[in-house]
């Protein structure tokens, strides 16, 4: 609850012990420059009481589990909201992608999105229910100190994020860049910082709402349940899509190690063409790399099985290196000057026939 200024709250408790009626204050503090609402809050610290003194109501404080709750269901639903968007986002590029985008890099997006998600959800519900559950034992601290500044910073922060998404999409609009995706995107960003804005002020709304001495805030609008349960559909429906496109963790994790087999067979022929060009011949076994510093090559092995990645010459400058991979390559989207040999692979022994460049 807001408090009123010092000097008036003094002054309303010294009317109020001459017996002075609350009506005849509230004129008196009008008619001298005060607002009723200002008048409303001196008067509503004191209770009304027969006795000829006057009883101050009690205050609404933060203590450390208020600020606890709080500001940890703060920085979660901050965190829940961005996950969401960065979800969507990526799903707007898959669905209206630009010509030559490069898009490989959205599943280590994905997968914060979705860890975020997986994290801050749960917690988010338990802390809030906690937080309802407080609030019904004393519905005085409705509205703490601490949980008051969160709200006006959170309005704050989402009017500078709708403010600055329009003017992104006036400086598109004024460049001739405006297309349905960057639209959507901007619709995204206007609805997820005006669910949140909506949150927070129907909250504050109520507190700033004139009301009588001593009368309890406005209910919370009918609205206020359903946009919460909107929120939190929203975000589990990205999470849910964020698991899909990412899909199998196991099959995941197999193409993450196909991966480095590739990265060691790149290394492996890197250094075979350096042993060329400073010997003018091939590697009779690839032991024969770490002759030289310049040639040495750490990993000559499969990082899962160990078995040694093989080497064969075919010929004066040609030769083959072979790996067992578990699963075939995709497609990640990466550009064909980002390709080699290597690229393409399907699960199972593959040999590479690879042939060093003339000297």
């Amino acid at each position: 609850m807001a408090s009123a200024p010092d000097v008036l709250v003094s002054f309303v408790r010294e009317a109020l012990s001459r017996g002075i009626p609350r009506e005849e204050i509230g004129r008196e503090l009008e008619r001298a420059g005060w607002s009723a609402r200002e008048a409303a809050l001196a008067m509503d610290a004191f209770a009304t009481s027969t006795l000829a003194v006057p009883v101050p109501r009690k205050r609404v404080s933060s203590s450390p589990r208020d600020a606890f709750l709080h500001l940890l269901a703060t920085a979660l639903l901050y965190n829940s909201v961005v996950a969401t968007g960065s979800v969507l986002f990526v799903l707007l590029d898959r669905w209206l992608p630009l010509p030559g985008e490069r898009a490989f890099w959205q599943t280590g997006l994905l997968r914060w999105a979705a860890a975020a998600l997986i994290v801050s959800l749960p917690i988010l519900v338990l802390v809030r229910r906690t937080i309802l559950r407080d609030q019904a034992a004393n519905p005085i601290a409705r509205m703490t100190p601490i949980y008051r500044f969160l709200a006006y910073f959170s309005l704050l922060v989402t009017v500078l994020v709708m403010a600055g998404d329009l003017v992104c999409l006036v400086i598109a609009f004024l460049g001739g860049d405006v297309g349905p995706r960057f639209l959507l995107k901007s619709l995204v960003v206007l609805l997820l910082a005006g669910g949140v804005y909506l949150w927070y002020s129907s909250d504050v709304g109520r507190e700033e709402a004139p009301r009588a001495a001593g009368a309890p805030p406005p209910p919370a609008p009918a609205w206020r349940d359903r946009l919460w349960q909107g929120g939190l559909a929203t975000a589990l429906v990205s999470l849910a899509a964020a698991l899909f496109l990412l899909g199998n963790p196991i099959e995941a994790r197999l193409r993450r190690i196909d991966a480095q087999r590739v990265a060691d067979l790149r290394t492996i022929q890197s250094n075979v063409e350096q042993f060329h060009r400073r010997t003018g011949k091939l590697p009779a076994t690839l032991d024969e790399l770490g002759t030289d510093p310049d040639t040495f090559v750490a990993t000559l092995a499969d990082p899962v099985t160990g078995t040694a990645y093989g080497y064969e010459p075919s010929g004066e400058r040609s030769y083959r290196l072979s790996a067992t991979f578990d699963r075939p390559s995709v497609d990640d989207g990466a550009p064909e000057w980002m390709r080699d040999g290597f690229f393409r692979h399907e699960a199972g022994r593959k040999a590479f026939e690879i042939t060093v460049p003339a000297r």
